[in-house]
């Protein structure tokens, strides 16, 4: 599906016939937004704009890294905005080429972001500032802001296990805790090559981007982008941290677990030795089996000496 609009022209609708001489045009800003890329999409992307075929092959193939491309006449980035699902992170690609007068954005399948962008952008209604340059800027922008809800349902979340684990450590906090490690190693993996893209952006002084503009916007999503950066990182040594308590407290657990049941060894072993010792085949023992005090003595026996053990085990902290 291929939409087309004309940003200085009150968001106009243009047709796919119309977007070659529009591209012509010395003046205006052309959105287009495919979705898929069809073989429509493709088509235009390769016979109207003219893209290289590595940059629509890459469009085929969603589950690209973010990255910077300059061409001649266009530039191609590759930017992964994120969608909290259910606690779980999902990274989407979406494409993004920018032209003298044009912005192509391609995308899998829906994108919030393209949504937000679009809210975003016409609340200024008819103005000139809607640019090539302030459509990159809003879409870089929208897609850095996904990421702030991810990160503060990943603080909640760590915080909450952290308590658990100090509670009681449980199999499934370890497993959650592992994967909650594993999503941030793949923000990081989005993060990091997006402060290179805005540092290259800000660094630059690309054809197809207005410094003059944006520039001061640019740096406000790169500063975003380091705070971002920094808290991944934070979280992933808390992570570590907690994982490290949980060992500690099963390890600990264990310790307990094991100290109790040589308690009870220990102290089942003596009564065993005390009643076979007066269980062995002998003719005389003490106290003898004909006193009916010989009974009593060995069973008050066998209880003072429980009692003596667990005493001792007490004061040594073993239970």
């Amino acid at each position: 599906m291929i939409t087309s609009v004309r940003l200085d022209d009150g968001w106009r609708p243009v047709a796919e016939n119309k977007i070659a001489a529009l591209l012509r045009a010395p003046t205006g800003t052309l959105w287009v937004d495919i979705v898929g890329p069809d073989e429509a999409g493709i088509a235009l992307m390769r016979d109207v704009f003219g893209f290289h075929p590595l940059a629509i092959e890459d469009t085929r193939n969603q589950r690209q890294r973010p990255k910077l491309e300059e061409y001649a006449d266009y530039l191609f980035l590759i930017l992964n905005p994120v969608r909290g699902m259910g606690g779980e992170a999902d990274f989407t690609e979406l494409d993004v080429f920018v032209g003298r007068n044009y912005v192509v954005t391609v995308r899998a399948a829906d994108e919030p972001v393209i949504a937000d962008v679009r809210t975003r952008l016409e609340r200024l209604g008819h103005s000139p500032e809607l640019t090539p340059s302030l459509l990159l800027y809003t879409l870089l922008d929208t897609t850095v802001d996904t990421y702030f809800p991810l990160l503060d349902m990943l603080e909640e979340e760590i915080e909450t296990l952290s308590n658990s684990v100090l509670a009681r450590p449980r199999q499934h906090a370890l497993n959650r805790l592992f994967q909650l490690k594993n999503t941030l190693i793949d923000m990081w993996r989005v993060v990091w090559p997006q402060r290179e893209i805005l540092s290259n952006l800000t660094h630059h002084n690309y054809p197809f981007v207005d410094q003059a503009a944006i520039g001061p916007f640019l740096r406000d999503v790169s500063d975003h982008l380091m705070w971002i950066a920094d808290m991944v990182t934070t979280f992933r040594d808390t992570l570590t941290g907690v994982i490290d308590l949980y060992m500690s407290a099963v390890s600990n657990r264990l310790n307990t677990v094991v100290n109790r049941l040589t308690v009870f060894t220990v102290s089942i072993g003596l009564l065993t030795v005390i009643s076979g010792f007066y269980g062995m085949n002998f003719a005389e023992t003490w106290p003898p089996f004909s006193a009916e005090w010989g009974v009593p003595f060995v069973l008050a026996l066998m209880i003072g000496v429980t009692i003596g053990l667990l005493a001792l085990f007490r004061r040594l902290r073993w239970f």
